[in-house]
């Protein structure tokens, strides 16, 4: 049969062979006769033993209260000598079956399989001993009504929720046990064909109820188990994307690597405007890259934020080496401001980095400005960050949807993007716990913002001296 997993909705080992094709076969054909293909009914029967075992629980219970009650009642409204043989059927024979299956229904043996069947046998006994104690009754001339026969028959159909074979089979047992009895004590022809109709109606009614009930466990069966399949093949698929994001990140940016050091060890002689390009192409290669593999990641679930106090200082130093070293158009001026790097906040530093990276290459490239500012300033418990421009603004057309994925603006450079760059920087800084958006309009610039919580350690902002320049400027080329 294949391998095997254990299902905890269900308790059953069920075969993993069984493809979703079987399964849409099976439910294309049907299963009118309560049967499946020899694969799919193996499983069905372990899945359904498990669910049985979990059922017998409170119905053996509640079974082994009721009876309990019968006895006392048997005791208080039957006849002194009738009544100590039926308490007797119920305390030494019922009793003690149902309290085992009880017991056996909380223990890891027998295996489920094998527990079915000491319950569907637990209902032949009770039923059994019912039709005793109406035996007894008829001997001792007392006037049992057969209703005890019609209330077994309902519990065994309807409360334990056998399957339709066994619990037609067991109740049809027991209904001609009782009318055996009923013969041999002398009922008139009469009587019993009385009796024998309100039984036989009775058990038609549970065998129309137990085909139903379990036609609906069997295609819910077939669902689940459908539904468990297409969970694994997403699972794989999300694995085999991981695999494939974790590869191509490795793999494609190793040839670019190379590329920029040959370009950097070039000898003074080659063309410089050239090389410069050639440097510009493969930056701007490698941040396309960098932006396609963090959407693949958030995608994936493969990001998590690292989140913890951390200092402004050193990635406005690292952002300004960066944007000194790129290249794009040599108008924009680009300004860090290095006096409000004292600031600290609760982010993670790479996804940080990676949103002020974002925000600020975005200014540069589709802003229409020349000059692009990064700031920092405490406002309340949150630390406000912000990246302005002096271009044309974001037209109102895309004011709501700026931050959705594949939206890109018209800017004044002609720089080939994916327009998930804005997407990014809204999912990084919501997984840092922070909030972001852009003020901005029509001929007047934006201010692209984020605001994350400050740490702890970060009271104020402490002013520049005179020592400490103010902020980095330089051009974007």
């Amino acid at each position: 049969m294949g391998r095997a997993r254990y299902n905890p909705e269900t308790h059953a080992i069920l075969d993993t062979a069984m493809t979703s094709e079987q399964i849409e076969q099976q439910q294309t054909a049907g299963f009118r006769n309560l049967r499946f293909t020899p694969d799919l009914e193996e499983a069905f029967r372990r899945s359904r033993a498990g669910l049985i075992r979990h059922r017998a629980r409170p119905v053996s219970i509640a079974g082994l209260i009721l009876f309990l009650i019968y006895a006392v009642m048997d005791a208080l409204t039957l006849p002194a000598e009738l009544a100590q043989v039926t308490v007797s059927i119920r305390l030494a024979i019922t009793c003690p079956v149902i309290a085992i299956v009880i017991w056996l229904a909380y223990r890891p043996v027998p295996s489920d399989i094998n527990f079915e069947r000491i319950y569907t046998l637990a209902y032949l006994m009770g039923g059994l001993s019912v039709v005793a104690i109406i035996a007894a009754a008829r001997q001792a001339g007392y006037p049992l009504p057969y209703e005890g026969m019609i209330l077994m028959l309902m519990f065994g159909y309807f409360a334990m929720g056998l399957p339709f074979f066994s619990a037609s089979l067991v109740s049809l047992v027991l209904v001609i046990s009782y009318l055996m009895i009923e013969l041999l004590n002398g009922m008139s022809g009469a009587a019993l064909a009385t009796n024998l109709f309100f039984l036989t109606t009775a058990n038609i009614i549970g065998m129309v109820g137990a085909w139903t009930s379990e036609y609906r466990h069997r295609a819910h069966f077939l669902d689940r188990q459908l539904l468990d399949r297409l969970h694994q093949a997403t699972r794989d698929e999300s694995r085999r994307k991981t695999e494939l994001i974790t590869a191509a990140s490795h793999d494609l940016r190793q040839p670019l690597n190379v590329i920029d050091i040959t370009l950097e060890n070039l000898s003074p002689g080659h063309d410089g405007s050239t090389t410069r390009q050639l440097k510009d192409m493969v930056r701007h290669l490698r941040r396309l890259l960098g932006t396609v593999f963090d959407s693949a990641r958030l995608n994936e679930g493969m990001v998590q934020a690292d989140i913890r106090p951390t200092p402004l200082a050193p990635i406005f130093r690292d952002l300004n080496d960066l944007m000194a070293d790129s290249s794009g158009n040599s108008d924009v001026t680009v300004k860090i401001d290095q006096g409000t790097g004292n600031l600290r906040v609760m982010a993670d530093p790479s996804l940080l980095s990676r949103v002020l990276q974002n925000l600020l290459f975005n200014a540069v490239q589709h802003s229409g400005g020349n000059r692009i500012h990064l700031s920092a300033r405490s406002v309340g418990t949150q630390v406000l960050l912000e990246v302005s421009d002096n271009g044309t603004g974001v037209p109102t057309e895309l004011n709501d949807s700026l931050f959705s994925p594949y939206v890109r603006g018209q800017g004044q450079t002609d720089y080939p993007g994916l327009g998930l760059g804005l997407t990014i920087v809204k999912e990084f800084v919501v997984l840092m716990q922070g909030t972001c958006g852009v003020e901005t309009g029509t001929g007047r610039g934006s201010v692209f913002w984020v605001r994350l919580p400050a740490a702890l350690t970060a009271n104020r902002v402490h002013e520049p001296d005179s020592h400490t320049p103010s902020g980095y400027e330089h051009q974007a080329g």
